[in-house]
């Protein structure tokens, strides 16, 4: 019997401030057999949707400089089209749960993030490419 190759998935896109941070979850996506894109803060990460980046995900920190994860969030809310992706919010705040549901994020995860936590998210929200829908630009 032949085993059917599975379609690759559309990227996570990790938003964080932190180089060191930011590149460990990227490097743990990875392993894990995901791809992964990297922003360090809002503003980036738009920059690389406009530029074709099709997330299936978004891990979003809240506290970043230039534009933080609730601007962020807002932002990205005002785009039907790019409203549709699922965004989780990891920070080390106490009250990161607390946020994530007033913006809407499918989820929570406190730092340091436990894989098997996100593996679960994972799992619900990464899509093979073709299915995830393509952003318009913003302006």
């Amino acid at each position: 019997m032949a085993v059917s190759a599975q379609r690759p998935k559309a990227p996570v896109l990790v938003v964080e401030d932190d180089a060191e941070v930011r590149e460990s979850m990227m490097k743990l996506l990875e392993n894990e057999g995901y791809r992964a894109v990297g922003a360090a803060n809002g503003q980036e990460a738009f920059a690389l949707i406009r530029s074709g980046i099709r997330p299936s995900l978004i891990l979003l920190d809240l506290g970043m400089p230039v534009m933080d994860g609730r601007e962020f969030r807002a932002t990205q809310l005002r785009d039907e089209k790019l409203a549709i992706i699922p965004v989780v919010v990891f920070s080390g705040r106490p009250d990161a749960e607390e946020i994530a549901t007033s913006i809407s994020a499918v989820a929570a995860l406190r730092k340091p993030v436990r894989f098997e936590h996100l593996r679960r998210l994972l799992e619900q929200h990464c899509l093979p490419d073709e299915t995830v829908p393509v952003g318009r630009t913003i302006h």
